[in-house]
């Protein structure tokens, strides 16, 4: 059956995109707004592995969307490239200054223009930041700046008005925003979607509907949406009115929306897409042997994970949970499913990320499940929940549906090796449930759902990014229903903690609880990205951190 199983999931040759969140790149080299050849048409062709669940930086949080976003709309700044390493730059702000204990930052909007030709202004961010944070909207990214920006987290739960919220527009080129304390990495989150800008008229003319066409929507980025076929392609193209349009080489960039992963790498290999990331050694093997293919390889702050419904009668007892996540064999799985792209994962916050100039945070701090998996045995966990809950002592009696995000073959077999390990090692059956990515998400919000899997990719650099995912005011970014007070302790003190010694010390402690106390999540895997590029592209940026999006790329030598 094994063998049978691993040669399946090796022919199957497909990437599975079970993905939430923004922030990934396209990968490649070093930044900057280099130059270009003029004999070569500044067009790029790239792929998305689903069609964006919306453009609406309000309440889309998928990286979909986060892809187009990132090179159609202007947020306050941007992390940008230079020489392999990262800084900030000013993007809708020319500037900014904060006040001397940094609990007030005033921002100075440079002159631009939306794509109907209307001036950017204060009051765009502003709306766009206050709208996120209104419990009205619904907005998945309130999570970025509600626990900072004064009086954020009281607006979220409705105990006052958004009229209360720290964001005052001074004039149309000044806004300001109030902090509840100094925060060591707010500017880290003024690139994100919850710091970009929204026009109050048209998102309020079309309702519901914002984002989901492209008649309602209009744009202030290097590029603007020039065509959108559903489920088919998005087509950019440069935005003339734009600010820094003399830094911007590309005339346009076409996003071909390509599910099945066989047909992204011919695509690839036939020069149809000038860039793919690619996950199966086969498809490696055989583009490093590609004479004008660049390989860019990279560390990915992304999680592959099962998450559990803590509101489930099942896996409402924390034994059940912990005997789920240390039953899970990380290093098989890493290499049976995923050929060793990437790498196994005992922890949540992953690879990548740092806290400050202590360096990467993975690299201070053990991840939480390798001790508990020297202490604790899956099955004799199993058992112990199973008392507790009245269940007997007979796993195979235990039915659990497992709910995947996609209904791909690649997904099928992968679903077949899961039930088959938790067939061998705890002896429970695995009950398949595959979806459609929008369907997944709505079955999850609702919580009807047992266990699931998904990906989470951070948002900004900082352990912060991926671990405040689980406060009781975040809880609802990964269902998961779980809360915890010393959790959510941990994680205020860290927001507030200036030392990047201590602060790193407050993570560790939290991500403890996290699995100690909760177990609502079982890491299966960090990603490593291996993609590659025609050489004749210039300028990719590598880092996933990095939100210039295609801004400084360039077609040169094709």
């Amino acid at each position: 059956m094994k063998k049978k199983l691993v040669a399946a999931l090796l022919a199957a040759a497909m990437v599975l995109s079970l993905a939430a969140c923004g922030g990934k790149g396209d990968g490649g080299s070093s930044g900057g707004s280099g130059g270009s050849d003029g004999g070569a048409p500044q067009e790029l062709h790239t792929s998305l592995n689903t069609e964006p669940s919306t453009l609406d930086t309000i309440k889309g949080n998928d990286m979909y969307g986060w892809d187009i976003n990132k090179n159609t709309l202007e947020p306050l700044t941007r992390l940008v490239e230079k020489d392999g390493e990262q800084e900030r730059e000013g993007a809708g702000a020319e500037s900014w200054e904060p006040n001397e204990d940094g609990t007030v930052w005033t921002f100075k909007i440079r002159d631009n223009k939306w794509s109907d030709g209307k001036d950017v202004t204060a009051a765009d961010y502003a709306y766009g930041i206050t709208r996120t944070l209104d419990p009205d909207a619904g907005s998945p990214n309130s999570f970025f700046t509600a626990p900072y920006i004064k009086n954020g987290q009281k607006v979220v739960n409705g105990e006052v008005g958004v009229e209360e919220l720290g964001v005052k527009v001074v004039d149309d080129k000044t806004l300001e925003i109030t902090l509840e304390s100094p925060t060591p990495y707010f500017m880290s989150i003024t690139d994100t979607r919850a710091c970009y800008p929204v026009r109050q008229d048209i998102a309020e003319k079309y309702g519901e509907t914002y984002g989901s066409e492209l008649d309602t929507l209009v744009f202030n980025g290097p590029f603007k949406v020039e065509s959108w076929t559903h489920n088919s392609e998005i087509v950019l193209v440069k935005n003339e009115d734009y600010w820094d349009k003399d830094n911007v080489k590309l005339d346009k960039i076409n996003f071909a929306i390509v599910t099945d992963s066989n047909a992204k790498y011919n695509s690839f290999e036939s020069g149809a897409i000038d860039i793919s990331s690619v996950g199966e050694q086969e498809w490696v093997d055989r583009f490093d042997k590609k004479e004008n293919a660049v390989r860019v390889d990279t560390k990915q702050p992304a999680m592959r994970f099962d998450f559990f419904n803590v509101n489930d009668k099942l896996f409402a007892n924390l034994n059940i949970r912990k005997a789920f996540t240390l039953a899970v064999d990380r290093e098989d799985m890493a290499k049976t499913i995923y050929q060793d792209l990437h790498v196994p994962a005992y922890w949540w916050v992953p690879e990548g990320i740092s806290t400050g100039e202590n360096g990467e945070y993975r690299e201070q701090v053990e991840g939480p499940l390798e001790k508990m998996a020297k202490e604790e045995k899956a099955k004799d966990l199993l058992l112990k929940g199973m008392e507790e809950l009245n269940l007997g002592s007979d796993p195979s009696k235990i039915t659990v549906k497992y709910s995947l995000s996609a209904t791909t073959q690649w997904a099928r077999n992968y679903g077949e090796y899961v039930q088959q390990k938790y067939k061998d090692i705890l002896g429970v059956n695995i009950e398949l449930d595959f979806n459609e990515w929008s369907t997944f998400q709505q079955k999850t919000n609702n919580g009807e759902f047992q266990m699931a899997n998904m990906v989470w990719t951070t948002d900004y650099d900082d352990p912060m990014s991926m671990i405040s995912l689980f406060t009781t005011e975040n809880s609802g970014n990964i269902p998961t229903g779980w809360s915890n007070e010393k959790f959510d302790d941990f994680i205020a003190q860290a927001s507030r903690e200036m030392d990047e010694t201590k602060r790193t010390e407050l993570y560790a402690q939290a991500e403890q609880v996290l699995f100690e106390e909760g177990c609502n999540i079982c890491p299966l895997v960090n990603e490593r990205k291996i993609s590659f590029n025609y050489d004749y592209v210039k300028n990719l940026n590598e880092r996933e951190t990095t939100t210039t999006g295609f801004k400084y790329v360039y077609i040169e030598g094709k």
